[in-house]
C-alpha cells in the first residue's frame, strides 16, 4: 500500500533525526556522527541569520561532495574523500549540501557545525 503524499515529508524528517543519532548540541555548536545513504544529499541550513562553519572528518568508504547553495545554483566547496578532512563556511540564509557520491554504499562524517546554529533545517534529498 502506497503512502500518503503527506507521509513523505515527514519521513524525510525522521530519517534527518535520525541521522543525526547520537548529536550533541551546546552553545551554537553541533556535534554529529552523520550517515547519508546512498544517492542521497544531506541539506543544512537555509534561511538562519548568521553563517556557519561544517568541519570534521570523512570517516566512511566513499567521497562526499560539499557544496554552498544560495539563491542560485550550489557552488562546490570541496570533495572529500574517505579519510580526510572537511571545512567549509556556510553564508547567512544559505544552505550546506553534503552529498554522497557512491550510488551503493552509505557515506559517514564525524562532524562538528559551529556559529549559526539555533535554527538549522535538516533534511535529505535525492542526488540530482
Amino acid at each position: 500500500m502506497p503512502y500518503p503524499a503527506t507521509f513523505a515529508p515527514r519521513l524525510l524528517a525522521v530519517a534527518a533525526a535520525l541521522a543525526l543519532a547520537g548529536t550533541a548540541v551546546s552553545a551554537g555548536t553541533i556535534n554529529s556522527n552523520l550517515q547519508i545513504e546512498a544517492g542521497q544529499t544531506f541539506e543544512l541550513g537555509g534561511g538562519q541569520q548568521g553563517g556557519f562553519t561544517v568541519t570534521g572528518r570523512n570517516t566512511g568508504p566513499v567521497a562526499v561532495v560539499v557544496l554552498a547553495k544560495g539563491e542560485g545554483a550550489p557552488v562546490i566547496k570541496g570533495r572529500v574523500e574517505p579519510g580526510a578532512n572537511v571545512e567549509a563556511a556556510i553564508g547567512p540564509g544559505e544552505m550546506a549540501l553534503l552529498r554522497n557520491t557512491s550510488g551503493t554504499q552509505m557515506a559517514r562524517l564525524k562532524l562538528k557545525i559551529s556559529g549559526d546554529t539555533s535554527s538549522l533545517g535538516m533534511t535529505y534529498s535525492a542526488n540530482p
